[in-house]
């Protein structure tokens, strides 16, 4: 979804010279409320991504930074044992999935998070947060069977 709003807002902080330093507030915002809801669960973060390991793979909830500077957009994987994707009538296919997927039709990724936008409204982080805790968590707990979440 294109949004005006947004591009002239990161214009604007492009020519902030306090903009590096916020955008660094942002990403510490983001990484301590996805520690929230993933530490419980037995993932453990190591730089960029948290991840959990069980018998039946490793999954994974990933923050990949755009090149740009502008945002981070959430990842997330699994592997198997032997390092493919796991042959599971849910798992949809292909290396990475993102947030959106896990909408019938999403007009957007909640998991693409816009450093300006969660500097000036905190409360869009709640959306991705809802969709790990309620959704991905569970998906993740399918591929994982018979093993609880902390080790």
């Amino acid at each position: 979804m294109d949004d005006p709003d947004l591009s002239a807002r990161k214009h604007l902080a492009g020519s902030d010279p306090a903009f590096p330093a916020r955008r660094e507030e942002a990403w510490g915002r983001i990484v301590a409320a996805l520690d929230d809801v993933l530490a419980p669960e037995g993932y453990v973060l190591n730089g960029t991504t948290w991840s959990r390991v069980t018998v039946q793979g490793k999954s994974a909830v990933h923050l990949q930074r755009n090149r740009y500077g502008w945002d981070v957009q959430i990842v997330l994987r699994f592997v198997t044992p032997s390092g493919e994707v796991p042959d599971h009538p849910d798992w949809p296919g292909g290396e990475d999935v993102t947030l959106a997927e896990f909408f019938e039709r999403a007009e957007g990724d909640p998991g693409t998070l816009a450093f300006v936008d969660v500097l000036e409204r905190p409360e869009c982080l709640d959306l991705a947060v809802e969709v790990l805790r309620e959704q991905v968590l569970p998906w993740f707990e399918a591929l994982h069977p018979g093993h609880p979440p902390r080790t």
